[in-house]
């Protein structure tokens, strides 16, 4: 192989590389994803203070029991106690009492506490 040939497959494998993660960083924001900071204590010991998390704003028609929403104007995090169809009961998991709330009023759904934002997003926007 001569060294061009070489430099030619070096730029491909970078330029390639480089397309894949603009690609999957891209589909992660259009595919509904969102990189957020936890404030607050409401669901600890699952979310704590300042970690990174992801959510999407693609709400499923799914039973929601049990998953962690984010609702309101004020974007609170609780966890969906109860679906009854238009109504959902939900819960902070540090919190003793309950909250009522609408489908309408869901902002997003909880997808993972994250260690690597940028990764993170790569990999989702990829699948």
């Amino acid at each position: 192989m001569t060294k061009e040939h070489l430099v030619f497959i070096g730029f491909f494998i970078v330029f390639s590389t480089q397309a894949m993660v603009l690609i999957g960083h891209f589909r992660f924001y259009t595919k509904g994803y969102e990189i957020v900071t936890v404030q607050g204590i409401s669901m600890q010991p699952t979310l704590k203070n300042g970690q990174k998390a992801i959510i999407n704003h693609n709400i499923p028609e799914a039973n929601l029991t049990n998953m962690i929403i984010i609702f309101s104007d004020a974007n609170i995090c609780h966890r969906c106690i109860k679906d009854e169809g238009q109504w959902l009961t939900l819960k902070g998991d540090n919190n003793v009492s309950f909250e009522q709330a609408t489908r309408d009023e869901i902002k997003a759904i909880f997808i993972k506490v994250t260690q690597d934002p940028f990764l993170d997003s790569v990999t989702l926007g990829l699948q």
